[in-house]
């Protein structure tokens, strides 16, 4: 099997500090993970033990070199250390060394393989032997680390592979510039059904429609589509249709010209025209009234915007993302919406959970604002047993946004570290049902 890292030969005055003494060595095999140290003099064997993490000090290239190893194997004649903790930038200047000593290799250094001249690219391994470019050890770091988790995630089952794609959305591809992702915490079932709904459409210009009820994340829901798209450089829009006035709502929405209305003193741009080439999100799409219905489709057919004040339109190339927490087929069957524009905002849909619904994810979410609000109050915080009762039985109408206030005013609330029930307010009518708490995982 190729070693994920390749060794040079080399002859360099070491010293390892040990536990007991310090001992001057040559190194005679270097790589960017670990290294063997022959001795100058027999050394004792009360001074190297097994997993015992040392000091190595060394010269490389006119750089001086300290950092921690361990000790993996040894005898009076010498040892061989890792270097499990090693930064991206000291191996940077490693790999400087080590690219200077590739030139007179006569075999692969990862898998042994030896030629009469080295290949471009190893047949045995797979490896990219050509060591020049400024970009390779970029290129082996990057290699390296997928195989290392290839390895790591070969053993799992389904379901803990979407944790950890859900662990990489949430911790690591951040949403929004790198902002916690607060409504975005949870590993049951339905939130992994979100999160993988997400990676699937973002990557087109699909227009989506996010369906949930008040507080459970849609706009994030639409940020993360729109972080994770071509589109994610370009702006990102977000428009409340149900916080303005009807007559305020289509100059919002699609701009005017100057003496279009009393008061249009200039000329100004609408949502649909600051979002080109980005995203728009039309929240509570489900109370836009009905004229501005029918002007919203025709801008989804030929996506041409005309300001008020205009007979002269505008192409710009947007995505659409809208959400409701209304049920649309009640407001159609009602007439209070157009079915024609729902089909055309429904070519993906995603539902979010309410969370009722997401099982054991409720006390995931509450001990992580718990974690949250105290740090940022320097204080330690934990919930009690009936706290925790109290949590999973709590039906949470008002969903991540209710959770998120009660946690944060009990942090405040609460004498000493320990956070109860009745900190935390929750009221004894609003329980949830045994259907919604049993919500599998």
């Amino acid at each position: 099997m190729p070693r994920l890292s390749p060794r040079v030969v080399a002859t360099v005055p070491a010293t390892l500090d040990t536990p007991t003494s310090k001992i001057d060595m040559i190194i005679t095999n270097l790589g960017l993970n670990g290294a063997y140290l022959q001795a100058l003099s027999p050394i004792p064997c009360k001074d190297l033990r097994t997993d015992t993490s040392v000091l190595l000090q060394y010269s490389l290239i006119g750089v001086g070199f300290e950092h921690r190893a361990n000790i993996i194997r040894y005898d009076n004649l010498g040892c061989a250390l890792d270097f499990p903790k090693l930064d991206f930038a000291t191996k940077g200047k490693l790999w400087e060394y080590m690219a200077d000593k590739f030139g007179d290799l006569k075999e692969c250094p990862y898998c042994g393989t030896g030629y009469s001249a080295i290949p471009a690219t190893c047949p045995k391994c797979g490896w990219n032997l050509d060591f020049n470019p400024a970009g390779y050890f970029h290129y082996y770091e990057r290699n390296c680390t997928m195989s290392k988790l290839h390895e790591r995630l070969t053993g799992l089952d389904i379901a803990q592979l979407q944790q950890v794609a859900n662990y990489i959305d949430v911790d690591i591809a951040k949403v929004a510039g790198g902002e916690e992702i607060q409504e975005f915490v949870g590993t049951g079932s339905a939130m992994l059904q979100v999160f993988a709904d997400i990676r699937k459409v973002a990557p087109t210009d699909l227009t989506v429609l996010i369906l949930g009820e008040s507080g459970t994340g849609k706009e994030l829901t639409a940020q993360a589509i729109h972080e994770r798209s071509s589109r994610k450089d370009k702006p990102f829009v977000a428009i409340n249709c149900a916080a303005s006035p009807d007559s305020l709502l289509e100059a919002e929405l699609f701009g005017y010209e100057k003496g279009a209305f009393t008061g249009a003193h200039i000329s100004k741009k609408g949502k649909f025209e600051i979002a080109d080439s980005g995203t728009i999100f039309l929240d509570e799409i489900g109370d836009m009234p009905s004229n501005l219905q029918a002007k919203l489709l025709r801008f989804l057919q030929d996506r041409i915007v005309e300001r008020i004040g205009t007979v002269k339109g505008k192409k710009v190339n947007v995505r659409l993302i809208a959400a409701t927490n209304r049920a649309l087929d009640v407001a159609i069957a009602e007439g209070k919406f157009r079915s024609d524009l729902y089909y055309r905002l429904d070519e993906f849909t995603i539902s979010l959970p309410p969370v009722r619904d997401r099982g054991e994810d409720v006390l995931i979410l509450a001990k992580y604002f718990l974690n949250k609000f105290s740090r940022e109050a320097g204080l330690t915080k934990t919930f009690t047993k009936d706290a925790t009762d109290a949590i999973r039985d709590y039906a949470w109408p008002g969903n991540v946004r209710e959770i998120i206030n009660k946690v944060r005013r009990a942090v405040v609330m609460a004498s000493g570290k320990n956070v109860t029930r009745m900190d935390l307010v929750l009221l004894e009518g609003a329980k949830r049902t045994n259907g919604s708490k049993d919500t599998q995982l």
